[in-house]
């Protein structure tokens, strides 16, 4: 029997729903009896570590975890779930975890300061030993990462494979006997990641050996865009005189397909008509496409962040509730981890430096309302409340075409720690190629050009990675 553990956790339904697409059945429980019969467990995890350890101990979980590893039950962990594996966590001012690998989870500070935290993005692993769940795996993929620790073995031999972050290489994979884990979300990684489930699932619990490491480049993300009203892809300029392009979930599958590294699903009208985000969608969504998304409007308490978490997405991105309610990124940073709740900003220019000193206002409600707030001022704030990433979408720039708008969205990306996001205005390869070679921006969002056929995300990339910028290569 397939198990995947029900701590709480966060990505479940992801993992599921990249099960069933290899046409494999798993039985989701947080039942210890139930996991003793297990034949093969997935142990997922997004989230924080003494929260999760929390959740363990409530429902008596911690025992049969340590007796199915015993046993020799294949065992694999991601994310939280591999970091909670060992001695002790930096996470929440120390933690003591699992015990059941030795080692700690320690907090990721990269050297280079164009680096930010958590990681988001794709980012590759060099194999430093051979194991069975990376058969027919290329040496040097691509995966997905979204985390500010990372786990760091005692014993040497404990490591797969290493990953390179701004001059610090960490485990990003590791295992021992029937134990295998990754820092990456193996059901959010393309192709190779479900080859690694696939391979987990026929993997009869032993193992091999041999290798060495390298420092990697910082993988810029490329991110279409789905604006969506009555459960229609819609584009306009500046939210207005939107045209029809098709169905999310379709357009979804096949930005997946072409080779997007992430996706974003944007309700643009919730948040103005004070309803909720289509989770109905959102789950529809998740069983289309095995990458990161994020999704957006409609979003007004830590249920509704919740209930979208749990319909597969990886990301909440929130904007007007974040300025009505400030302390729901606290709240919510500290229920889900920073890694899942992204700040979405939309700021327009005003010159009056005195009152502005960024040189940009935040707006809220689709541009509607202006806050008085200044743009830079803002982003340093949510940083220090909690929230993981930024979406810098320039009012000013928005369905334009004429290029990003570099001077804020610089300004954001230098002056804060965590990944910030680009949006607004890109009309070409060349636009893209600017914002990442002249700011410190970790993805971009793209839309009209995709979605008017003017670029394949493949022909966009190549462009884009002639002018020295380093993407994910998905094959083009």
């Amino acid at each position: 029997m397939l198990t995947l553990i029900d701590y709480g956790a966060g990505n479940l339904t992801s993992v599921q729903l990249a099960l069933e697409s290899l046409g494999y059945e798993a039985v989701i429980t947080s039942d210890p009896q139930a996991i003793q019969k297990a034949t093969r467990v997935i142990f997922p995890g997004v989230g924080a570590a003494a929260a999760a350890m929390q959740n363990l101990q409530q429902r008596g979980l911690i025992p049969v975890l340590r007796e199915v590893l015993e046993r020799g039950v294949p065992f694999f962990g991601i994310c939280l779930g591999t970091q909670i594996l060992f001695d002790f966590s930096e996470e929440d001012g120390g933690t003591n975890v699992l015990g059941l690998l030795p080692g700690a989870a320690k907090l990721l500070r990269p050297t280079d300061s164009r680096y930010k935290v958590p990681q988001m993005g794709w980012n590759s692993m060099k194999q430093v030993r051979r194991h069975p769940v990376l058969s027919g795996v290329p040496d040097l993929s691509d995966f997905y990462f979204v985390h500010s620790y990372y786990p760091a073995p005692s014993d040497p031999a404990d490591v797969i494979g290493v990953t390179d972050f701004g001059g610090t290489t960490f485990a990003s994979m590791v295992g021992r006997k029937n134990l295998a884990a990754t820092q990456f979300h193996i059901e959010k990684s393309g192709e190779v990641g479900l080859r690694i489930l696939k391979n987990f699932i026929t993997w009869d619990g032993r193992c091999d050996d041999n290798d060495s490491a390298k420092l990697f480049p910082i993988k810029r993300r490329i991110i279409p865009c789905l604006d969506v009203i009555d459960r229609r892809v819609t584009k306009g300029v500046k939210f207005q005189n939107n045209i029809d392009l098709g169905d999310p979930v379709e357009l979804a599958k096949k930005y997946y397909d072409d080779g997007a590294d992430e996706l974003v699903v944007y309700d643009i009208t919730a948040s103005a008509q004070r309803r909720k985000i289509d989770v109905g969608m959102v789950r529809d969504v998740a069983k289309a496409i095995h990458i990161p998304f994020a999704v957006g409007g409609g979003i007004a308490t830590l249920n509704d962040m919740s209930e979208v978490l749990d319909a597969g997405a990886e990301k909440v991105s929130i904007n007007s509730l974040a300025v009505a309610n400030p302390e729901i990124i606290a709240e919510g940073s500290r229920a889900f981890g920073r890694q899942c709740l992204v700040l979405g900003m939309d700021p327009v220019s005003n010159p009056d430096k005195e009152r502005f000193p960024s040189g940009f206002e935040v707006t809220i409600r689709g541009f509607r309302e202006r806050t008085g707030m200044d743009a830079l001022e803002w982003a340093k704030r949510c940083e220090q409340l909690g929230v993981g990433e930024i979406v810098v979408n320039s009012v000013d720039r928005d369905g334009t075409r004429d290029g990003f708008e570099l001077d804020i969205t610089g300004q954001i990306a230098r002056e804060t720690q965590i990944p910030v996001v680009a949006s607004g205005g890109a009309g070409n390869a060349a636009h893209l190629s600017e914002v990442f070679l002249k700011t410190e921006v970790s993805a971009a969002i793209v839309a009209g050009i995709l979605h008017s056929g003017l670029y394949a995300i493949g022909e966009l990339k190549r462009q884009i990675m002639a002018s020295g910028v380093a993407l994910r290569n998905t094959g083009f």
